[in-house]
């Protein structure tokens, strides 16, 4: 497990894709990516989460709040690399 509080959107794209979990603080909730048999997953953690085919869908099309993970990703607080 690495925690990081420096962590860019290419790190996680890097981690996402060689199948690492994230979980990172956004806006004070806790969040998380999953790689299980549904597929990449994104979501509040403990809550519904949804999932793609493949990291790179994850990538481009998971949101939270409504807003691309890459266009908040400055706005995360902190990043635990699993």
């Amino acid at each position: 497990m690495r925690r990081n509080m420096d962590y860019s959107f290419e790190e996680f794209e890097r981690d996402i894709n060689i199948g690492h979990e994230i979980e990172f603080r956004f806006k004070g909730k806790i969040y998380r990516t999953v790689n299980v048999k549904e597929g990449y997953g994104v979501g509040e953690h403990l809550k519904e989460f949804v999932y793609f085919n493949t990291p790179q869908e994850l990538l481009d099309n998971g949101t939270e709040n409504g807003e691309k993970l890459k266009d908040i990703w400055n706005e995360v607080e902190a990043v635990t690399v699993f």
